[in-house]
């Protein structure tokens, strides 16, 4: 007989608070990054895979760019795909800031840290970039060897070795789809840079000896990049993200790494992660808010263990899949014909060559100088003997180094904030793409055909109306300035020579933040006009040079109709004195002498309504 006393007790139920609790301390449950680095001897082989793994998938990225051209990539990638195609290059700035720290603690001082990212880029790095010009260059430029080897964008490719990037060579790749490009991967390269003389700085100054300083340095410098970038800048994302965006992945990289010992190895933390990172890369403005959680999921990811092949154990190929993946797929794509290869068959072949040229610079460039290492040790040793070791200086910096290092580091990140808020983009893609549409077109025009280069005026010219019975190039490129028509200039491959150029610029320098009718800006203007002029008449024995078209009346807002004839007269004056021709096709536009449009004979203030009739209008000077 059973008594009541015996029943089973019923277990009181749970609050959903207390399930919530519980679901949390579970997922944040698991061993310290720092348990995790220790239990695979500092060196766990997921970080060797994802260099290999991230690597591949940058090979594969460009596939769809190499074989179908950059709107196809656009297309592809700049929609529900994008997420995940950007997530790739963040990961491999975190997981470079997470390694990165490691290799700092080991170090003596800043002298073997900088000295060993040196010999570890910059050989392999040189390597690539003789390679890319002198062979690859050579073999499938359409320009004849000693023009190749003679032209001043070939001598500029090498300033890659010291970071200056250069995407092109003269007349190589033209008729590729994505036209011209030669090593489009090394856009990051410069930010890659930053990022080390960054971390030298903030180490310098002591920021990284105490965790609190350093997280907070880290959360000033992403507020501050998010306030310029996406609140005042407004950036618009591209198919990947931005600099300043693999920037902050470096950072929270060294943060994860110097937070190791109370950070846990989640699995539920991962998930979040990943799921914060891709809704980030998928929302107006995500971007700047994508690094801690992109830096979490690389570090987990990074700290697994799976077992090592010798696929990683026999080197470490990622540096070479890198730098030699682009150009070989660019290779492919011209040995093979645009229309040959699909981009999965061009993401294939070319990993597996990429991979042969990366094998043979990890053990025959790569490996061998990582053998300076004892030499960088001997010198930092000699020089750091050589230091005078002031005890009272010691006393005073040790004392003041937490607030003036926090006082420096807001100073620069504010410095450096503003100018990346302020330069051009390096990566500008859309330049890139233009200036490789000209180059092909050139390359294809038939012999002494019209080159018109210029800012939008020149590029709303339809060269299908031709001038002359002869081809036309249209090489126009809104936005620019007279001195930015120069550095275009110098990107020009002409595989074929014109026989007649037409220069039409002047309109983006009427602005008035630029004091256009100041006699400063008119010389300046005036001695670029002159520069663009001379190098015109250097590959075509016939130059004419446009007035600056007018403006109306509505407009002077923005812009001074007095620089319309100010401007003019300069070029009119540059081309008195550098035998070129000087033409108005806006005569018919002008409302008198003052610089402004005849109303109504523009679409938008600006530009007129009919370029097939201005043409015609000086077509005679032009052809005779």
């Amino acid at each position: 007989m059973t008594r009541q006393d015996d029943e089973p007790a019923v277990p009181a139920a749970r609050s959903p608070a207390a399930g919530t609790a519980g679901i949390w301390r579970h997922a944040l449950s698991g061993p310290s990054f720092a348990e995790r680095l220790a239990a695979a001897g500092n060196r766990p082989a997921g970080f060797d895979y994802m260099r290999l793994l991230l690597s591949t998938l940058v090979i594969v990225s460009h596939a769809v760019g190499v074989a179908y051209g950059v709107a196809e990539t656009l297309r592809v990638f700049g929609g529900a795909l994008r997420p995940a195609v950007a997530l790739i290059l963040p990961m491999f700035f975190a997981l470079s800031g997470f390694l990165v720290a490691g290799s700092l603690e080991r170090c003596r001082s800043l002298i073997s840290f900088l000295g060993l990212r040196l010999i570890r880029l910059v050989p392999a790095l040189a390597v690539e970039t003789f390679a890319a010009a002198i062979v690859i260059g050579a073999i499938f430029t359409t320009l004849p060897l000693s023009e190749y080897f003679s032209s001043p964008l070939f001598r500029r490719y090498f300033l890659n070795i010291v970071g200056v990037v250069q995407f092109m060579l003269p007349g190589v790749f033209q008729g590729n789809p994505w036209s011209g490009l030669v090593n489009g991967q090394l856009w990051t390269l410069p930010w890659e840079l930053y990022c080390y003389l960054i971390i030298a700085g903030i180490t310098a100054l002591g920021l990284l000896r105490r965790d609190g300083v350093a997280l907070a340095t880290i959360l000033i410098v992403n507020a501050v990049f998010f306030v310029l970038y996406v609140l005042v800048r407004r950036h618009q994302p591209g198919v990947t993200v931005s600099g300043p965006v693999l920037i902050l992945c470096f950072l929270y990289g060294i943060g994860f790494y110097l937070l190791r010992r109370r950070i846990p190895w989640s699995g539920g933390l991962f998930a979040l992660s990943l799921a914060a990172a891709l809704l980030g890369l998928g929302v107006h403005g995500g971007d700047y808010l994508i690094a801690l959680p992109c830096a979490y999921l690389t570090a987990f990811l990074g700290l697994t263990r799976p077992p090592r092949t010798w696929l990683v154990s026999s080197g470490d190929y990622s540096y070479g899949l890198f730098l030699y993946g682009f150009p070989i797929q660019q290779a492919v794509v011209a040995t093979f014909g645009a229309g040959g290869q699909s981009w999965w068959a061009n993401a294939a072949i070319s990993w597996c060559l990429a991979f042969a040229l990366a094998f043979l610079s990890w053990h025959l460039v790569e490996k061998n100088a990582m053998k300076l290492r004892p030499r960088l040790l001997a010198t930092e040793t000699s020089l750091l003997a050589r230091l005078p070791r002031s005890a009272a200086f010691a006393g005073w910096f040790t004392r003041r180094r937490l607030l003036a290092g926090l006082a420096a580091i807001l100073v620069v990140a504010a410095a450096a904030g503003t100018y990346l808020a302020l330069r051009p983009p390096a990566e500008n893609f859309p330049l890139l793409a233009r200036l490789a549409v000209i180059n092909a077109q050139i390359g294809e025009a038939d012999p002494d055909y019209v080159l018109i280069v210029g800012d939008s005026n020149a590029e709303m010219i339809n060269a299908t109306h031709g001038l002359c019975g002869r081809n036309v190039v249209n090489a126009g490129i809104s936005g620019a300035k007279m001195k930015d028509m120069n550095g275009h200039w110098a990107k020009f491959a002409f595989a074929r020579k014109p026989g007649r150029v037409v220069i039409l610029v002047g309109t983006n320098d009427l602005h008035r933040k630029r004091k256009p009718t100041q006699p400063k800006y008119l010389d300046a203007f005036e001695s670029s006009a002159e520069k663009l002029i001379a190098s015109a008449a250097a590959v075509s024995p016939k130059v004419f040079v446009a007035a600056v078209p007018p403006a109306e009346p509505w407009m002077t807002k923005y812009y001074e109709p007095a620089a319309v004839v100010a401007l003019s007269e300069r070029l009119k004056r540059a081309c008195g004195r550098n035998a070129c021709t000087y033409i108005d096709p806006f005569a018919g536009t002008r409302e008198g002498t003052d610089g402004f449009a005849k109303p109504d004979s523009t679409h938008d203030g600006i530009h007129v309504r009919s370029y097939r009739n201005a043409m015609a209008s000086v077509e005679d000077e032009i052809c005779n």
